[in-house]
């Protein structure tokens, strides 16, 4: 039997190699590109994989990492936009430096079917999704986002890859309070007694580094000291521990959103 489904699955996929590969070749030779294709191809095939997984658990990891594909689509076009600008130009092609936004709307654009054409690909298997969990997909969107802020802070804003530090707090934190949670009978005091920790040293964290001096002299002396002074050095030094706190917390809220994506939960 013909399936259609299928066929027009595969139609757009391949249009969106097609586009992909155009884009590289005639418009910026930016292969840096790629990666919002790959998470294009990542946030489909994990949210299929999700949608015909039997066990609960499976599928909340699965649709996180269809979300961190979504939220990588979306963290890296608006990053490449905003922080890749004379980057791209050097590679463009043609004769405006306009075409930044073509190379990075039609790689933006080759991601959003590539994902799609998954959907069309598993209709026409038959298969039907199940057990949808846009909780955990918008868990995983908040955690790529956060880790994409992060990045820019200690990349563009102020080199001080210590920094980083506040995003594994918050997310060590969030697994920590998710898994004492969802402990039978709330027999994991541990993991609430983990959580509580790291909570604190996030808040002290961000109110020591914004206010300390020495703090303050250190990031900048590192910053300075780094081959390739931030882009962004315009910008007050304490907004860089203040940013990377903030991705922190929404790293923590991206996994709590998707371990409530679970039933039974015990918040």
């Amino acid at each position: 039997m013909v399936k259609p489904g299928a066929i027009l699955g595969g139609f757009i996929l391949a249009i969106s190699i097609a586009l992909q590969v155009v884009t590289l070749l005639e418009i910026a030779q930016y292969w840096w590109l790629l990666f919002i294709w790959g998470a294009g191809i990542i946030a489909g095939g994990f949210y299929i994989w999700g949608g015909t997984a039997f066990g609960e658990s499976e599928k909340m990891e699965h649709f996180t990492i269809s979300g961190i594909g979504f939220g990588a689509i979306i963290s890296l076009t608006a990053y490449f936009i905003l922080f890749q600008w004379d980057n791209i130009v050097d590679t463009v092609q043609l004769a405006s430096d306009n075409w930044v936004y073509g190379a990075v709307g039609f790689s933006a654009l080759s991601a959003i079917m590539a994902a799609v054409s998954f959907l069309f690909i598993i209709t026409g298997s038959n298969k039907q999704l199940k057990g949808v969990k846009p909780g955990a997909i918008i868990g995983g969107i908040l955690i790529s986002v956060s880790l994409t802020l992060q990045i820019v802070v200690v990349i563009h804003i102020r080199k001080a890859y210590w920094l980083l530090v506040f995003w594994f707090v918050g997310l060590i934190g969030a697994i920590a309070l998710s898994t004492g949670a969802r402990a039978k009978g709330y027999n994991s005091p541990t993991s609430f007694v983990i959580a509580g920790v790291f909570i604190g040293i996030l808040l002290f964290g961000v109110l020591y580094c914004t206010l300390s001096e020495r703090v303050i002299d250190s990031i900048d002396t590192m910053s300075n000291n780094a081959d390739v002074y931030p882009t962004h050095d315009f910008l007050p030094t304490w907004l860089a521990p203040l940013l990377s706190f903030v991705s922190g917390v929404v790293a923590f809220a991206g996994v709590l959103f998707s371990s409530a994506s679970l039933p039974k939960r015990g918040f």
